[in-house]
């Protein structure tokens, strides 16, 4: 077995020390590590392990049932909502602790605490986000409403429960190696990890670049490149949807003395191409069946053990199935026996920069509106394993935690003291949200539950069985004037704080669209008529894909679905690869030059995972890319460059563009010159590939399925996957679909499902990866959508659970 080997090598020497790049990391103590008993080998789980138990658990009301079928998900029955989250956090801390110890460590900036001062710089910066502050404010909403405080009481409870039955002998292997045991869970780590969510889909933003480039460009060349909307996208609301009269009046752009100005030496932000997710939903009135049909993909880090975690959960009012994040009750994404819904990210800015203006010779002010105010201070304590604590002072204020000054500097040793405002500070409640979700039988529940949900801003697509499809751009917005928090901003003016919210009715969304079908992958999220001010940070290639194939489908089925989900067909190369090929002539070429030709020319446009042409595509873009803007940019410290989205309109429409002129050389170049230079770059790069045995695309990619805490034996390498960030299967080196659903709402709900890793968190257990390969097929696990009664059938169940009080 895979683990036991891994561990003979960890026993025999020195090698685990390297857990988590950390050399420095001690050693755990060896004896009772390695004791055959209670130590690492009884993380070597029997491939036949039987997972059935009779459980006494007091604190609930009455008894449990819980029924695992043959992938090891569970099917929860429960009485009351209590015994419901009770037994779904004792299940997730059986199945997933460490993981979700680890995740809200993290997400607290308490790393230093089990792995050393390698992770100090980490753990500074979560605590200057103000992590555990927008945890707390989250936590006081949830423990106010009563619905969510249940869910979260009752979660917590089970978790303990389970933690305070363990002895060493059955913590999970990671805590053995890193040499720590799990704390009590409480409520506030849950609201960690959907905080630690949030900044994951809104922590990427570009207000402190823009500003740079806003200053170091003209206006025409600054517009030119990055426009806060590519032409020709196809938005996530239909365009020519009709939006209702606005309740709120846009606000009138300010004076100057809003804006700021300020330098960096080297500010490393670049866009991650293709970053989000896709989900769409197709009227009966285009599928074959005549039912609804809601696909969701959401494009997350790949990681194991895997982010999800597959259940259904029954009460006498709810029957919903779906993935659940560990560490958090309800399930996230999934169908009940009513509706359907799913995700991705909106990619609307929800965070705002404020340069402070201190107070001159008193460190505890700034000035504001001609003030000057006291910062509110919190005390940062970061415990650090094996040396002394580090001690951090915050400042907080009126805008938020100021994330950047003299005593910690940002990208670009930027010291500019700037101030952070981030809709995930405010106390929003998107538990409620998933309560609801979880029992909504219709629209108008579906509507009332996604009311709740405020940050992070989501792309919320639903289906149900009454034939209705719909999409809406969710979140919490700010009515704000043009270009409000698109540049940092003067924090000492008040005209440039955030005012009113958006009602969140009026945000835009659409229901049973004329087209017959709704998508969404974080590509814009209106045209032009939506009448309040947003700028944000959209994709779009992914969107021109998916909306070409599903206006095309008139009989979809749900093998159709399949293949669009795991579609590899890349609409950059399709439209800028016969540009590029124009210029190229094989009477100038060697050998090499004509071979990579001829294979690019009959090249299909599918990111294959065997393709030759396709890395050669790849490689060639990446080099044209780099050639194109290098020297355009080589005078400003940002390492942010206009889209390839831009890069490619720029190319279709003005090959003599002064863009593509090489600032370096007397000569004037053109689009030409800039192929025939990345196309030789290329060959170069191509013979190393070969040379390496790498040429193939999935090769030279490598996507990898990295184990949280980098250790290799449990990690999965060079996965044997195709597609890229410009493709609708999105699979890029450490990022990908992270859950792939496909629900069919007919009179029988059909719903398939997959992701990159398994239901165990033990690297020992044959449950701990058994999807992967599925994953990597593109083939998907049927989910057994138990009906909710007392007993399902038989067959159908591998294990039990019987749960009582006695």
């Amino acid at each position: 077995m895979r683990l036991i080997a891994t561990i003979f090598v960890i026993a025999i020497s020195s090698g685990f020390i390297y857990i988590l790049a950390n050399p420095a990391n001690p050693l755990p103590a060896l004896g009772p590590f390695l004791d055959p008993v209670n130590g690492c080998w009884v993380s070597a789980e029997p491939v036949n392990k039987d997972f059935s138990e009779h459980i006494k658990l007091p604190t609930l009301q009455g008894p449990v049932s819980v029924w695992f079928d043959e992938r090891l998900v569970p099917h929860v029955h429960a009485a009351n909502d209590h015994d419901l989250y009770f037994v779904q956090g004792y299940i997730h801390a059986y199945f997933r602790l460490w993981q979700m110890d680890m995740e809200t460590r993290a997400a607290a900036g308490r790393i230093s605490e089990v792995i050393g001062d390698k992770t100090l710089q980490f753990d500074r910066l979560q605590r200057r986000k103000g992590m555990v502050y927008a945890a707390e404010n989250s936590l006081n909403a949830a423990e106010a409403e009563p619905h969510t405080k249940l869910m979260l009481d009752a979660y917590t409870a089970g978790i303990n429960e389970y933690i305070s039955s363990m002895s060493y002998k059955n913590l999970p292997l990671e805590y053995k190696l890193i040499g720590f045991k799990p704390e009590p869970w409480n409520n506030t780590k849950s609201m960690l990890l959907l905080k630690y969510m949030a900044d994951d889909l809104t922590g990427y933003t570009e207000d402190i670049p823009l500003t740079i480039l806003r200053d170091a460009l003209s206006p025409q060349d600054f517009n030119f490149l990055f426009p806060e909307k590519i032409s020709g996208s196809t938005p996530v609301i239909p365009a020519g949807t009709g939006f209702d009269k606005p309740s709120l009046t846009s606000p009138l752009v300010p004076n100057d003395s809003v804006w700021t100005h300020f330098s960096a030496s080297d500010y490393a932000t670049k866009r991650t191409e293709g970053t989000g997710s896709n989900n769409w939903a197709i009227s009966g009135t285009r599928t074959q069946s005549g039912a609804t049909i809601l696909c969701n993909d959401p494009h997350l880090g790949l990681n194991l053990p895997s982010l999800w975690y597959e259940m259904q959960l029954q009460t006498p009012d709810m029957n919903v199935y779906g993935v659940s994040l560990p560490g958090a009750p309800g399930v996230v994404i999934g169908f009940n026996d009513s509706i359907s819904w799913g995700f991705t990210n909106n990619y609307r800015d929800v965070k705002d920069f404020y340069l402070i203006k201190p107070v001159a010779g008193n460190a505890n002010a700034y000035w504001f509106s001609g003030k000057q105010i006291k910062y509110t201070d919190r005390v940062e304590r970061i415990v650090i394993k094996n040396k002394t604590d580090f001690v951090d002072t915050v400042h907080y204020t009126i805008q938020g935690p100021v994330m950047y000054d003299e005593r910690f500097h940002g990208p670009g040793n930027l010291k500019a003291p700037l101030a952070m405002c981030w809709m995930a500070h405010k106390a929003t409640n998107e538990l409620l949200s998933l309560y609801g979700l979880n029992r909504a039988k219709n629209y108008n529940g579906f509507v009332d539950a996604i009311l709740n949900f405020q940050c992070p801003a989501q792309n919320m697509v639903y289906a149900d069985r009454g034939g209705n499809i719909a999409m809406w751009g969710q979140g919490q917005f700010v009515n704000k004037w043009k270009e409000q928090g698109r540049f940092v901003m003067n924090g000492a003016d008040s005209a440039a704080l955030w005012k009113d919210y958006i009602p969140m009715r009026e945000n835009p969304h659409a229901l049973n669209p004329a087209q017959g079908f709704v998508s969404s992958a974080n590509q814009s999220v209106t045209d032009s008529s939506y009448p309040y001010y947003y700028n944000g940070y959209f994709y779009e290639f992914r969107a021109w894909r998916i909306n070409s194939v599903l206006s095309s489908l008139q009989h979809a089925t749900i093998n159709d679905m399949f293949s669009l989900q795991n579609d590899t067909y890349s609409i950059l190369a399709a439209n800028t690869l016969p540009l590029m090929l124009a210029y190229l002539s094989p009477a100038d070429m060697n050998a090499e030059g004509k071979k990579y030709l001829e294979e690019l020319k009959k090249w299909d446009h599918h990111l294959s995972s065997e393709s030759i042409a396709a890395t050669a595509f790849q490689v060639w873009w990446s080099k044209l890319y780099e050639d194109t803007w290098r020297d355009d940019f080589q005078n400003i410290p940002v390492s942010l460059w206009p889209s390839d989205e831009r890069t490619m309109q720029l190319m279709q429409t003005d090959t003599g563009s002064k863009f593509f002129n090489n600032w370096n050389t007397s000569s004037i170049e053109h689009l030409r010159d800039i192929v025939l230079l990345s196309y030789a770059e290329t060959l170069d790069s191509m013979a190393k590939l070969e040379k390496e045995g790498n040429a193939q695309w999935y090769k030279a990619k490598n996507t990898t399925i990295t184990h949280l805490a980098k250790l290799p034996a449990f990690s999965y390498p060079g996965l044997k996957i195709g597609g890229w960030g410009n493709t609708i299967n999105a699979a890029k080196s450490d990022h990908g679909p992270s859950w792939r659903m496909v629900v069919q709402m007919g009179k029988e709900i059909e719903a398939y499902g997959v992701y990159p890793g398994g239901q165990s968190g033990n690297p020992g257990s044959k449950y701990y990866a058994d999807y992967l390969q599925n994953w990597v097929d593109g083939k998907y696990n049927k989910l057994q959508f138990f009906p909710n009664k007392d007993e399902p059938e038989k067959e159908n169940v591998k294990y039990t659970w019987n749960i009582g009080t006695k």
